[in-house]
């Protein structure tokens, strides 16, 4: 399966955005960009959120499902230090990190 990528256009930023693999043929890329937070303007091109929100430019890719930036482990789950988006860790592993 071929799948479409974003990424962002801001100097220096090196966020990334892979279509999801479950997202539905008939729904198009742009419309999962804006619901994982980045703005489409045709004039100034993508931004990512980390970039939106101020916290950006993603200086050091790593997990994150969004901007694919680094993350930090919580408790709560894997933590972007860029968008600040949180991915939950699977119910099966048992984390102690605080």
């Amino acid at each position: 399966m071929i799948r479409d990528a974003a990424t962002c256009d801001r100097p220096y930023c090196l966020a990334v955005y892979l279509e999801p693999d479950d997202l539905p043929e008939e729904r198009p890329i742009e419309t999962a960009l804006a619901a994982a937070g980045w703005v489409l303007d045709d004039a100034a091109g993508h931004a990512c959120p980390g970039c939106v929100r101020g916290s950006g430019p993603v200086l050091e890719r790593g997990e994150c499902p969004r901007c694919c930036g680094s993350t930090v482990d919580r408790a709560d789950g894997a933590v972007c230090h860029y968008c600040g988006h949180v991915s939950p860790h699977p119910p099966e592993d048992d984390y102690d990190l605080d």
